[in-house]
């Protein structure tokens, strides 16, 4: 009969084996704590990156579909709008003798119309598709005129007036059948006042459906965007009443972020400057872009 020897750790084995283990733990956490932390903080600014970059490219690409003339910016650069682009195409005269686009009630043929049916609130565009459907107001040769900072009435969308560069609020716009070859017919209804008349002719021919007020604005630590159909003289201290204020951007430091616009002139294009800074969790993150802003009316 043979005995069998049994094995065990003595405690000074085991507390060598405790040791060099804790020793290999923060040998390992010391190495790999300095990428693991890099590799947070990238990917931490990759998000804020993406999130600004995303709100830029946003507010650029409203820019590029504004009516021309129609951006602009709050005195205190906090707030940025626009009026956006519904369509867009080349008109045919309306009246004989004249370059421009003037609108009434009057019947048919009282009113030395050159529509080609005859019609005193019709404009014939040269686009077979145009379609007005879901347009709030048209837009002629907008000179975007300001006077000591404020739209000038009748020749800035801002400040509607008849004769001015944008219809009046309220009024329709409709297709009509009976167009020639390659063009479209299209009607304006419920005019204030009956009538309308454009102030200037556009030299290209050139005219503009609009839709609505496209709106940026910082506060509350957030960069919104909003929209309202209403055309106002200065841009609200706020987002209007159902203007649907959505975030673009989070964790915005509005002291540092804003709107600088410097309008065009004949020699040369606007110039909007946007600037976004986004802090989060001890990373500060600032983009700065500039926009080229075509304003040939």
């Amino acid at each position: 009969m043979s005995l069998k020897r049994s094995h065990a750790f003595t405690l000074v084995e085991l507390v060598i084996v405790i040791a060099l283990a804790g020793t290999v733990a923060v040998l390992v956490s010391t190495v790999m704590s300095g990428p693991l932390n890099s590799f947070i903080d990238q990917s931490r600014r990759a998000v804020l990156v993406d999130q600004a970059a995303g709100a830029l490219s946003r507010m650029t690409r409203d820019v590029r579909l504004a009516i021309p003339n129609s951006v602009r910016v709050s005195a205190d650069g906090q707030a940025m709008e626009l009026l956006l682009i519904h369509s867009a195409a080349r008109y045919r005269p309306n009246r004989i003798g004249g370059d421009g686009l003037r609108f009434s009630s009057a019947a048919v043929g009282s009113c030395g119309s050159s529509n080609v049916d005859g019609s005193c609130n019709t404009v014939q565009v040269l686009d077979p598709a145009f379609n007005p459907a879901g347009a709030r107001w048209l837009v002629m040769y907008n000179v975007g005129a300001q006077s000591a900072g404020s739209p000038v009435p009748g020749g800035n969308v801002w400040a509607p007036l008849n004769p001015g560069v944008i219809t009046l609020t309220g009024t329709t716009f409709s297709l009509l059948s009976g167009a020639p070859a390659n063009e479209s017919l299209i009607a304006l209804g419920s005019m204030p006042g009956g009538s309308f008349d454009f102030a200037f002719a556009s030299p290209q021919r050139r005219l503009y459906l609009a839709e609505t007020v496209v709106g940026y604005r910082c506060q509350n630590s957030q960069l919104v965007r909003y929209s309202y159909n209403q055309l106002l003289n200065a841009i609200p201290a706020a987002p209007p009443a159902g203007s649907a204020a959505q975030p673009v951007a989070s964790s915005v430091n509005c002291a540092q972020s804003g709107f600088e616009y410097a309008p065009g002139s004949t020699q040369r294009a606007g110039l909007l400057n946007l600037s976004l800074s986004i802090s989060q969790a001890g990373e500060n993150l600032q983009l700065l872009q500039q926009v080229h802003v075509d304003n040939a009316p």
